[in-house]
């Protein structure tokens, strides 16, 4: 699906604004140069299977804004842009000085677009990051928790020692900004795996893997994004994560959150609660998980109580 007419559009809008698109073995490069703050973006997991015209991550954040951006287009696989075409991109800019045109740069990303921007940070030392659920790398033996990816593992060329684990490449950031889920296990992992100085994590509780998707549903999600990127604060953040109570998504998360955590009874609990929100389309599917968990947990046998301090539960003393 890496049709160059698919790109035509985007290409044309770069070079009419003084940029260029180049391409990168698989993935494309795209800059359009605008103000003084340079946003540098990578694409998510199956975005080459958008429809024409392919635009790159944050595009119409950027132009909005009226910020210059540099955005990396993934190409047919998902390779977390471990290819040695981007790794020297990303050197030739760093070497050319390109990064000192700008007052500001901020790397962005969610996914494999949040790995990149945590990595190829490095090429440009002091900026900014902002990411969502990143990976900080995929080397098996140095994050054996992750599984999801094989895929990733094996098309990528994780030999390369370049930009190759966020675990040291942000170190160079001047801020980082994670967006991530705490009670998804892989994803706190990875962030567990990131220096902490100068780090901000902000917590969305019950969003897992797809936080964007959960806060565009709230509304507002390029507004907050921007606040983020352009470094204001998180107060709006919190603001805009407190009208997830009265969100469809939010409690479709929520309900399967306390499912595979074997608690239907919260789980009903939540699911009557998302009943009473207006305009909240059935969940039918949900619902019979719901109501067949319970009945698990009501056919199983009672548990008998451990009391501290009976003969039960006390070890045998040493004689």
């Amino acid at each position: 699906m890496s049709k160059h007419w698919y790109y035509r559009a985007t290409q044309k809008a770069a070079q009419a604004a003084g940029g260029w698109m180049r391409l990168l073995h698989r993935h494309r490069a795209v800059f359009v140069p605008r103000g003084p703050r340079l946003l540098v973006s990578f694409d998510t997991m199956g975005a080459h299977l958008a429809p024409p015209p392919r635009r790159p991550w944050a595009w119409d954040l950027a132009q909005a804004a009226g910020w210059s951006h540099l955005g990396l287009m993934t190409g047919p696989c998902n390779d977390w842009y471990r290819r040695r075409a981007v790794f020297d991109f990303f050197d030739g800019l760093r070497d050319s000085g390109f990064y000192r045109r700008f007052d500001d740069v901020v790397f962005y990303g969610s996914s494999m677009g949040g790995f990149a921007a945590c990595t190829f940070v490095a090429s440009a030392p002091g900026a900014r990051v902002v990411a969502i659920s990143p990976q900080s790398t995929l080397i098996g033996a140095r994050v054996p928790f992750e599984r999801r990816y094989p895929q990733g593992q094996h098309r990528g060329d994780w030999e390369d020692p370049r930009y190759l684990d966020a675990q040291s490449c942000l170190r160079l950031a001047g801020r980082a900004v994670v967006l991530v889920d705490p009670y998804h296990a892989a994803d706190m992992a990875h962030v567990a795996r990131l220096p902490d100085t100068r780090l901000t994590v902000l917590r969305c509780p019950f969003m897992g893997h797809r936080i964007p998707h959960h806060l565009a549903a709230l509304g507002g999600f390029g507004d907050l994004m921007r606040g983020l990127l352009e470094g204001q604060g998180h107060d709006g953040f919190a603001v805009h994560l407190r009208q997830r109570k009265g969100s469809v998504s939010y409690h479709k998360g929520l309900v399967n959150a306390t499912l595979a955590r074997g608690h239907p009874v919260l789980a009903g609990q939540v699911l009557n609660h998302y009943g009473r929100l207006p305009d909240a389309p059935p969940v039918p599917q949900l619902a019979a998980r719901v109501a067949r968990q319970l009945r698990v947990a009501e056919d199983a046998p009672p548990q008998r109580p451990r009391i501290r301090g009976s003969s039960a539960s006390r070890r045998p003393s040493p004689r």
